[in-house]
């Protein structure tokens, strides 16, 4: 048992997981709850919609809805979560994010339904910045990129139960099998929440911060934002991640959202298929973390960057190309996406989380995302109008923006070239 653990440990991300001790370790260990019914439900979440009467472009609104749900929601997530605290606004902001959501979902009958949802699903901008930081604010630095890839693989595990989905769906068909999944989904999120909470204490941070704000109205904790915004985008290096994130999340919205119709519809691939490659994309992306989060470094960060956008460049050139008859191609996309993300998030979270403001992480870090999420809203409506010309057309815009993004790395790389990432 001793040399199986030696052996084990040898591999960085192992060794942090055996090790996660306190806020890291709860928020690590209960992820797969969330991880779970999401890669459950996520492949057939675009088909469910059309199944229930949703037109691409009204697929595409209920997007952009999301989107800027999000951008509304991180731009006050910041003070909410100096407000509550980290741990409280974690629970109560996933139970209004998730928990409420899969309800609707679970009960949908029309387009009206779907919009609620987005609205309410969009408030997870506020419990990613509560808990992000109760994950990583008393964390040193040099484990940020072995935890951002934990993460990942905790809700990437879900993975192997995926190809349940096209059991269900070719005994019970698309509807009832997605109202059952969004059950699942709910009851995890309440689980999830409650254990959550319980596990977790106030960050040192977060507690001073509350400390401060203690008999204050929430209002108050928003005096000084319009300080920090000019702080944030004064940080050139910062500004550069947050362009690149926000290309990532355009492609993949497009791709949670456009890429099942187009591979469907054009190509010939069936609806079961869709958790069995969705299935594949999580194992690939597990492996590789495992394989490849060990050797990141944010200090080092630009070649493998670019070669994680090089390939999201090709994959979404070839999907726009992919003729009915090389349909096989999909399958080796969806791995060599996989490869891409598994590069990808964890070196752009990891220097987000460094660039911001040490005294300031809670709000810049919700400006951040508001940042992209202004950004990108737009996109899923007009990814809608694109598909209705051609389904394809989403996918030549994805592969525009990971051109965009490689040059948003050069330029990045370019301003750190004489900066220590510890003092930027």
């Amino acid at each position: 048992m001793a040399s199986i653990k030696a052996l084990l440990s040898r591999n960085q991300l192992v060794d942090t997981l055996i090790h996660l001790r306190g806020n890291a370790r709860a928020c690590v260990y209960t992820e797969p709850l969330w991880g779970v019914p999401v890669t459950l439900f996520m492949p057939l979440a675009a088909k469910y919609m059309q199944a229930l009467g949703l037109s691409e472009l009204q697929i595409g609104v209920v997007a952009t809805t999301f989107l800027l749900s999000q951008m509304v929601c991180a731009l006050i997530g910041g003070a909410i979560t100096e407000k509550l605290g980290r741990r409280t606004a974690t629970a109560l902001f996933d139970l209004f994010a998730w928990f409420v959501p899969m309800v609707i979902w679970m009960f949908a009958q029309s387009f009206a339904w779907f919009m609620a949802a987005a609205l309410f699903n969009g408030f997870f901008r506020v419990t990613e910045n509560s808990w992000g930081l109760l994950m990583v604010e008393d964390t040193p630095d040099d484990k940020l990129v072995s935890i951002y890839s934990l993460v990942s693989v905790a809700g990437l595990i879900s993975g192997f139960v995926a190809p349940l989905t096209s059991v269900f769906v070719r005994n019970f068909a698309l509807v009832p099998t997605m109202r059952a999944l969004y059950l699942f989904a709910a009851v995890c999120m309440l689980v999830k929440v409650i254990i959550l909470y319980f596990m977790t204490t106030e960050t040192a941070l977060g507690a001073k911060r509350q400390e401060e704000l203690k008999g204050k109205s929430i209002f108050f904790a928003f005096r000084g934002s319009l300080a920090v915004l000019k702080a944030m985008f004064k940080k050139t290096p910062l500004m550069l991640v947050l362009g690149i994130m926000s290309c990532v999340m355009v492609i993949r919205s497009a791709t949670d959202n456009f890429w099942p119709l187009l591979i469907t519809a054009s190509l010939g691939i069936s609806e079961e298929a869709l958790p069995l490659l969705s299935g594949l994309r999580s194992i690939a992306m597990l492996i590789c973390f495992f394989v490849l989060a060990p050797r990141l470094r944010p200090q080092s960060f630009h070649k493998p960057m670019r070669f994680g956008l090089m390939i999201m460049a090709a994959i979404h050139f070839m999907l726009f190309l992919l003729p009915r008859e090389a349909a096989w191609a999909v399958y080796v996309g969806v791995a060599a996406e996989a490869l891409a993300l598994s590069i990808l998030i964890p070196l752009f979270s990891s220097l987000q989380m460094i660039l911001i403001d040490k005294a300031e992480k809670a709000r810049m870090f919700g400006f951040s995302l508001a940042f992209c999420l202004f950004v990108t809203s737009p996109f899923g409506t007009i990814n809608g109008l694109l598909s209705k010309w051609y389904l394809g057309l989403p996918m030549l815009l994805s592969a525009i923006l990971s051109l965009l993004a490689l040059y948003f790395a050069s330029r990045l790389n370019r301003s750190l070239e004489h900066v220590r990432l510890d003092e930027a």
